[in-house]
C-alpha cells in the first residue's frame, strides 16, 4: 500500500537572475530573470506531484496575486493546500544572484511562515496532521513550532523528516530535542551549526546528532556524493562528473526522489541513486523543478547514471 506525505513549510516566489557574465561586486550586473513557484517544500511537493505520490501541502500564503496564482497551480497538480493559511499582505519571495556557471552567489528570502504557520495553528489541525504516514517539515517555520511537530510525530508515531533549508536556518536545530526524528538532511555546511556547542570533526557531528534521537542523517557533500549516515552501517553514493546550468532546488529534488523510492518500500541505495538522479536532472536545467520528469522517467534515468 502506498504511503502519504504531508508537507508543512514555506512556499515562496522564485525570482532567479542568471548574470552573463563574472559578477562583479558592488556594481550592476547585466542579468537574465526566471519566476517560478519556490520554497523547499514547495519544490518538493511539486516533485511529488509529477512523480504521482500522494502528497499534500500545508504553508502559508499572502493574498496577493500571487498566493491566488500559488493556490490554482498547486490544485491543478492534484495537492491538498485546504489547510494552509492565508493572511493579508503579501506571500513569500526569493530572489538569487547566479554565477554564469549556475552557481549561486548569494540570495535573499522575505517569508512568512515563521509568524503563521503557529502552535495553534497546528493543534487546531492535529486529526488532519494524523491522517498521513510521513510528515516532511523545513526550517522556515519558528522554533517552538518546529519542537511541537517533533514531539507530536513522536507521539503519533509518525515519520518525520527535516529540511534544514539553509546556513542561518539549520542553527535552529542546535537545542531542539531531535529525540524521534527520522531524517535530517544537512550538507556538510548546515550539519556544523545543529550542536548547541561546536564539534569540528565531522563524524563527530554525525555521531552527535545520532545520540540526540535522530535514526539517520543524509549528509551531501556536492561533487563528492552523499551518505547515509545511521546505525549500523552508512549507505554512500558517489556522483558523476556533469554539466550544472543551475544549481537551485537540486537539493529539494534529491529528496524528492529518494521520498519516491522511501514511500514505495525501495533498499535504501535505490532511494538514494534515485535521489541523485532527479537532482541531476534539475542541475541540467534553469529553475528548480524539472516538469517533464515521471515516475516512469525517473527510474528509467537512474539505470542511465547508476548501474544496479
Amino acid at each position: 500500500m502506498s504511503k502519504s506525505i504531508l508537507c508543512i513549510g514555506a512556499t515562496l516566489v522564485d525570482e532567479l537572475y542568471f548574470c552573463d557574465g563574472s559578477i562583479v561586486a558592488h556594481s550592476s550586473n547585466p542579468a537574465q530573470k526566471t519566476t517560478s513557484i519556490g520554497g523547499v517544500v514547495s519544490n518538493i511537493v511539486q516533485h511529488l506531484a509529477l512523480l504521482d505520490v500522494d502528497v499534500a501541502l500545508l504553508t502559508a500564503l499572502g493574498a496577493d496575486a500571487d498566493g491566488d496564482f500559488i493556490k490554482a497551480s498547486f490544485e491543478r497538480m492534484g495537492v491538498d493546500i485546504s489547510q494552509s493559511v492565508t493572511v493579508e499582505g503579501s506571500t513569500g519571495k526569493y530572489v538569487s544572484i547566479l554565477n554564469p556557471d549556475g552557481n549561486l552567489y548569494v540570495a535573499v528570502c522575505q517569508d512568512i511562515t515563521d509568524t503563521t504557520i503557529t502552535i495553534p495553528v497546528l493543534e487546531a489541525r492535529a486529526n488532519y496532521l494524523k491522517a498521513f504516514d510521513v510528515l516532511l517539515i523545513d526550517t522556515n517555520l519558528a522554533i517552538p513550532t518546529l519542537q511541537w511537530l517533533i514531539d507530536f510525530a513522536k507521539t503519533t508515531n509518525q515519520t518525520l523528516l527535516i529540511e534544514p533549508v539553509s546556513v542561518p536556518k539549520a542553527a535552529k536545530l542546535a537545542t531542539l530535542n531531535l529525540n524521534g526524528v527520522s531524517m535530517i538532511t544537512p550538507n556538510q555546511e548546515e550539519l556544523q551549526l545543529m550542536h548547541p556547542w561546536e564539534i569540528t570533526d565531522e563524524q563527530e557531528q554525525v555521531n552527535a546528532l545520532l545520540q540526540r534521537g535522530v535514526a539517520k542523517i543524509w549528509l551531501r557533500k556536492g561533487s563528492l556524493g552523499s551518505v547515509i549516515c545511521q546505525e549500523p552501517t552508512n549507505t554512500v553514493l558517489g556522483v558523476p562528473l556533469i554539466t550544472i546550468v543551475d544549481s537551485t532546488g537540486a537539493g529539494d529534488a534529491a529528496l524528492a526522489g529518494w521520498l519516491l523510492g522511501y514511500l514505495q518500500g525501495e533498499a535504501e541505495m535505490k532511494c538514494l541513486q534515485l535521489g541523485h538522479t532527479l537532482a541531476f536532472e534539475v542541475l541540467k536545467k534553469k529553475g528548480s523543478i524539472d516538469y517533464t520528469i515521471t515516475k516512469e522517467k525517473l527510474y528509467s534515468l537512474k539505470a542511465t547514471y547508476y548501474h544496479d
